[in-house]
């Protein structure tokens, strides 16, 4: 069964495979920011620490709204409403939230 490690909290969650780290975080009462919940608004992004191999790869609308918030898009940095686990641990961290501003970079191509 997948796991998601979440720090800095350091709690474990065991979860079925394809469940989004969104989902998963809301379940376990994860204190985790997010806004649409639809990969329209880019407030759930989040930090993969290590490999990235636990996770489906992104959608072209996840790249895409990574792209155009300035975030890496070689799957170290994903949106939580989109990143689905699929095997083994798969470590997020929370306090990436802090360091981006989800509306960076996005008036240049509204």
């Amino acid at each position: 069964m997948p796991e998601i490690k979440f720090i800095p909290i350091n709690k474990i969650v065991s979860v079925a495979e394809n469940v989004k780290v969104l989902a998963a975080a809301i379940k376990n009462k994860i204190d985790i920011r997010y806004g649409c919940g639809s990969c329209q608004c880019g407030t759930c992004g989040i930090q993969v620490v290590g490999s990235i191999e636990g996770l489906l790869p992104m959608e072209e609308d996840e790249r895409a709204l990574l792209k155009r918030m300035q975030l890496k898009t070689d799957g170290s940095q994903r949106l939580a409403c989109r990143a689905k686990v699929i095997s083994g641990m798969t470590v997020v961290d929370l306090d990436f939230q802090e360091t981006y501003s989800p509306d960076e970079g996005l008036d240049e191509y509204d």
